[in-house]
């Protein structure tokens, strides 16, 4: 509880942030998206995102969705982020009460090389 009282950072932002069976939609005045949480690559937080730091998701051919912080029903995220396969949890609190000054990974996901 007290983590997910960090994560949240308001709701008066810009956009609407929906989550359905692992599937997160982010609708939004100027852009959006839709991605499967299985299907992200990289999450990162940049603090530079007007009028709020944006959380930017990474997922197939390497697209991206940018989502407020603020965003209405941007809370959900924390449960979407936590189910990341070795993610730091810590290290996602912490860009949110200590921000950096610009764009900073917070989970990639492994790869796996052939070779």
């Amino acid at each position: 509880g007290i983590q997910r009282g960090r994560f949240r950072q308001g709701s008066d932002g810009p956009g609407i942030v929906q989550i359905t069976e692992r599937r997160l939609a982010y609708f939004g005045p100027l852009d959006g998206g839709v991605m499967d949480i299985n299907d992200l690559s990289r999450l990162a937080f940049d603090p530079t995102g007007h009028p709020a730091p944006y959380w930017v998701l990474t997922g197939p051919e390497a697209r991206d969705i940018a989502i407020p912080t603020t965003a209405t029903g941007a809370e959900m995220l924390f449960d979407a982020f936590s189910s990341l396969p070795g993610i730091k949890t810590e290290k996602m609190l912490g860009v949110l009460s200590d921000p950096p000054t610009q764009r900073v990974v917070i989970w990639q996901r492994p790869v796996h090389l052939l070779h």
